[in-house]
């Protein structure tokens, strides 16, 4: 059969004749030719074919692949979120670990300031035991040169062991308490600093024994003079009352043995 046969047939058949010029009237020829080969021909239109998936389950080609693409994606998204999860699992629990350390760490640490503030208190009352020493040598040391040279036949030894021994002698305390008159005679501050030493050593001096074997005589800024425990030295004469002491008098069990020299 040639093309004018073919012409000539389709211009006589009604149907088909039909079925072209409702191809011409529409947008989409494409569609109006499936939408015609549905009912003419019983091949599916795509529309149809859509309608169709959503009651019958049949998803066309296409839509299967974006389906299993989304699943690809959201796998790896819950892989990626699963990964994070554990590893905030692992930080969280390296922290918890590293805060148990830090307070074993402040336990000890604890334990350790309360046995050195122990150890602190023991050695501020046995610094408090050789406190009076101290000041004791200190005194001596504030002397000027030419008291500390004169003093040497009194204390041999600068240690303070050595101070110790030296000072704490009955004729050391003799030696001392004249000493300390004869720079109050010249006048001499440091006779005040004498005074201070001869005090520490009869103190010391008192306790290798049951009772006080010396007491020393300690008058007043403004007592009322009396010749019997006092000896002015500014004036040489009897004062009415005491306006200072330059060095305190003692007796030794009980008996006057040097006035008290105040001004």
């Amino acid at each position: 059969m040639d093309w004018d046969s073919i012409r000539q047939f389709i211009l006589e058949d009604r149907e088909i004749k039909e079925y072209f010029l409702l191809l011409a009237g529409r947008e989409n020829p494409l569609q109006a030719e499936c939408d015609r080969r549905e009912p003419f021909y019983g091949i599916p239109s795509p529309g149809a074919a859509y309608k169709n998936s959503q009651t019958s389950g049949y998803v066309p080609e296409m839509s299967v692949a974006a389906s299993g693409a989304e699943d690809v994606m959201a796998e790896k998204s819950i892989k990626a979120l699963n990964a994070e999860i554990t590893a905030l699992r692992q930080e969280l629990k390296d922290a918890r670990q590293h805060g148990e350390a830090l307070e074993a760490e402040i336990s000890s640490l604890r334990q350790e300031m309360l046995s050195s503030q122990e150890k602190l208190r023991d050695a501020d009352k046995k610094l408090s035991d050789f406190e009076p020493l101290i000041r004791a040598m200190e005194l001596y040391g504030s002397l000027g040169e030419k008291s500390r040279e004169a003093m040497k036949n009194i204390f041999r030894s600068s240690s303070p062991d050595g101070f110790l021994s030296c000072g704490v002698q009955k004729n050391s305390l003799s030696n001392l308490w004249d000493y300390g008159r004869t720079l109050a005679a010249d006048g001499s501050e440091d006779c005040l600093k004498i005074d201070g030493l001869f005090a520490y050593f009869v103190s010391l001096y008192n306790l290798t024994f049951d009772q006080p074997v010396y007491s020393l005589i300690e008058p007043q800024t403004g007592d009322r003079f009396d010749e019997d425990i006092h000896v002015c030295l500014t004036r040489g004469t009897r004062i009415p009352k005491i306006s200072g002491v330059l060095l305190r008098g003692y007796r030794v069990n009980g008996k006057t043995i040097n006035k008290a020299l105040v001004k």
